[in-house]
């Protein structure tokens, strides 16, 4: 057998169990505090080694626009990963879409929509892409 098909053969039987190995995260949480104009951030992604497998990114767009792009090199531990950011320019009727990815495979997104009460309003589970 060459060199070639044996390497064809290895590519055909690897590279599926290393991507088994990854998932999309599980959900995603969306809190904002109006007053404090600050958006918490909870991603589900069940993981059982750190150095391998987290949540690797967070986008966020405030009507369609990106305002955060975060990179992530680990998650705050195995179940899930924790964020807040300070939104200054949120504003009632706008819109703020949040989307997640894994570093292995796959993506979130879910959005909520600025309110003006001023309490604490929530979305979530995300939809996954």
């Amino acid at each position: 057998m060459s060199r070639v098909m044996i390497l064809f053969f290895l590519s055909l039987v690897l590279i599926p169990t290393g991507l088994a190995s990854g998932h999309p995260p599980d959900s995603i949480e969306l809190v904002f505090d109006s007053p404090k104009n600050v958006l918490q951030v909870t991603v589900h992604h069940h993981v059982k080694d750190l150095g391998k497998h987290y949540v690797n990114q967070i986008l966020v767009k405030l009507n369609g626009e990106k305002i955060i792009e975060q990179k992530c090199k680990s998650q705050s531990d195995s179940r899930l990963q924790m964020v807040d950011y300070r939104i200054i320019d949120a504003r009632p009727g706008d819109e703020i879409l949040v989307t997640v990815g894994c570093n292995i495979s796959g993506r979130k997104k879910l959005k909520i929509v600025v309110k003006e009460e001023p309490e604490q309003q929530e979305a979530g589970p995300g939809e996954g892409e």
